[in-house]
């Protein structure tokens, strides 16, 4: 009786085990940055993404200006957003219904690279990819 007490004590911790190892979030972190950080002016040096409509395309934001501004708003290709920081991932934000989620990679006082996802509730359209920014 006492073997059959530690069977059931050994397959109830391979269980637990088992079970909290396949507890995983499709939610990555990014790499931990402040807020004074990534406020200030970035220019895309590279870029890449697709979207839902099977379109791609890569550097085709190159030169353009990413401006995140202390106040919580930012602007990027002429379009503005309010911004929030947490656990490395900036979540941009618009009146249209479309939240972008950058998760910073990598970053250095001149350089940030990061992928994103960006989503439109109200058309159902996604779209992903990548950016290189350095700090202008």
């Amino acid at each position: 009786m006492k073997k059959l007490k530690n069977v059931w004590l050994f397959l109830s911790f391979i269980l637990m085990v088992a079970g909290m190892a396949s507890c995983s979030t499709d939610d990555p972190t990014g790499v931990e940055v402040s807020k004074t950080d990534i406020i200030g002016t970035w220019k895309v040096t590279a870029n890449d993404w697709t979207n839902s409509e099977e379109e791609s395309n890569r550097n085709d934001h190159v030169g353009q200006t990413l401006s995140v501004k202390n106040d919580g708003t930012a602007s990027f290709r002429g379009e503005s957003f309010s911004w929030t920081l947490s656990k490395g991932v900036l979540t941009l934000s618009d009146n249209r219904g479309r939240n972008i989620r950058v998760v910073i990679l990598s970053y250095t006082e001149e350089e940030i690279q990061a992928s994103y996802d960006c989503t439109f509730e109200s058309e159902m359209y996604t779209e992903e990819g990548n950016y290189t920014f350095k700090r202008v």
